[in-house]
């Protein structure tokens, strides 16, 4: 099963959106709460793919479960 963790903030109109894209597309996911930095940034499997427009691209673009 594919793990997907979200590191987010509040006011964050990106992470609201990569949210509920996941949501939309019925992907359970973590969040983890980060203060600072750069987010939201989104790990697959671990893996950092980036942010929201990343998020979008890799699973519109490619078959990634079987990642």
């Amino acid at each position: 099963m594919v793990q997907v963790l979200i590191k987010s903030r509040d006011n964050c109109s990106f992470c609201e959106d990569a949210k509920g894209f996941l949501t939309g597309m019925e992907i359970p996911y973590k969040e983890e709460y980060q203060p600072t930095g750069r987010v939201p940034q989104i790990f697959i499997n671990g893996n950092n793919i980036g942010g929201y427009e990343d998020l979008v691209k890799l699973l519109t673009t490619s078959n990634w479960e079987t990642n």
